[in-house]
């Protein structure tokens, strides 16, 4: 399946859910398990689980990312780009989501922000502890803005859902980075403070990732690649710090760049606060 057909499943997703009502990014949706930890960790050399001496070792890196991640407070941010031109206008959705996991605390914070090519804005913060969850959605069009709170408890039947952790411990997102990609070693880097391994893939390297094809037709159906290009920092642990994404095609004579950005941060260093505004909903 040529690259054109075969975008990266978790931004098209992401894409998918953002327009069907945003619920899923820019709130959170059910609990889905998706942390699988079975299996044992591969031993490191000094470049950890992807030493540029082994290759790209995929399954090393995806057990020791969930088994990492699944025990630590962690940060991690995603930022989406879908951009065209239109009737000689430049016009763009931009999607961007961070997701703050507090182990020591039990709490956890998803801040979002949906861009429509309209211009128009949708802002959730989704604040969840033991207990119960607390949203707030503002949604700005032209010169009005609206401001909704809600909240709810266990077992969470309404629309208000908890901050979904397995949503950003993605599996298939490590899934894919294993599967097509012709990964390059391209050095070590220091991502706050801890040594990573860098791997870089462009052009014809970047073979695609699984997607549906239904999905990605909607994207660059009939489209001619004109570049391409991945990289990825993993650091000792096998935790994916960085993961950035871009592709253009052109369709019908139109360029089409879909760029995808996901970073993980503050390993056993992340506090979530109460927001602000908890008290109104």
């Amino acid at each position: 399946m040529p690259l054109e057909r075969r975008h990266l499943l978790v931004a098209l997703v992401v894409l998918l859910t953002a327009s069907a009502g945003c619920t899923g990014l820019l709130g959170s949706g059910p609990e889905t398990g998706g942390t699988d930890t079975g299996g044992t960790t591969t031993p490191a050399d000094g470049n950890g689980p992807a030493p540029g001496s082994s290759g790209f070792d995929a399954a090393a890196i995806e057990r020791g990312h969930f088994e990492t991640l699944s025990d630590s407070s962690f940060t991690t941010s995603l930022s989406f780009q879908l951009s065209t031109v239109r009737d000689g206008e430049n016009r763009s959705v931009f999607i961007n989501r961070t997701v703050a996991i507090d182990r020591e605390s039990d709490r956890s914070l998803s801040t979002g922000e949906l861009v429509q090519a309209t211009g128009d804005t949708l802002a959730t913060t989704t604040y969840t502890t033991d207990e119960a969850t607390a949203e707030r959605r503002i949604l700005t069009r032209g010169d009005d803005t609206m401001t909704d709170y809600r909240s709810a408890s266990a077992p969470y039947e309404g629309e208000v859902q908890p901050v979904n952790e397995s949503s950003v411990i993605d599996r298939s997102l490590l899934q894919s980075l294993g599967s097509d990609i012709n990964w390059s070693y391209a050095g070590t880097e220091t991502v706050d403070g801890d040594s990573v391994s860098r791997f870089e893939a462009a052009g014809s390297n970047v073979t695609g990732f699984a997607a549906d094809d239904a999905v990605s037709t909607n994207v660059s159906a009939n489209g001619t690649t004109q570049s391409a290009s991945a990289a990825v920092l993993v650091d000792e642990d096998g935790v994916v710090r960085m993961f950035e994404y871009s592709v253009t095609t052109e369709r019908e004579g139109r360029p089409v760049t879909v760029t995808l950005s996901l970073s993980v941060s503050k390993v056993d260093d992340t506090t979530v606060a109460e927001p602000d505004w908890l008290s109104e909903a």
